[in-house]
């Protein structure tokens, strides 16, 4: 899915280092005045997003957790941010 790149802008048929990743969403955070932010932020706001809208098992499934420990505690997350609200 994400293809890494040669200088010139050349795209090569291997993927990107989990390095390459992280290095390439702090410099777009940069650009939008998001300092410091990293693979694993995007990928946490996704899944809390999610845990609002989906079954837990599905949020495990689409997050690739083997367990559903991951999935729960962010559906728990949501469930105690979301308390009171109405």
């Amino acid at each position: 899915m994400l293809r890494g790149s040669r200088k010139g802008g050349v795209l090569t048929n291997a993927g990107m280092s989990e390095r390459s990743i992280t290095d390439r969403v702090r410099v777009l955070g940069e650009e939008v005045g998001l300092e410091g932010l990293s693979a694993h932020d995007c990928r946490h706001f996704w899944a809390a997003y999610w845990a609002k809208k989906v079954d837990v098992l599905r949020l495990q499934e689409a997050g690739g957790w083997s367990s559903l420990a991951m999935s729960r505690r962010y559906v728990e997350d949501s469930e105690i941010a979301n308390e009171g609200m109405a």
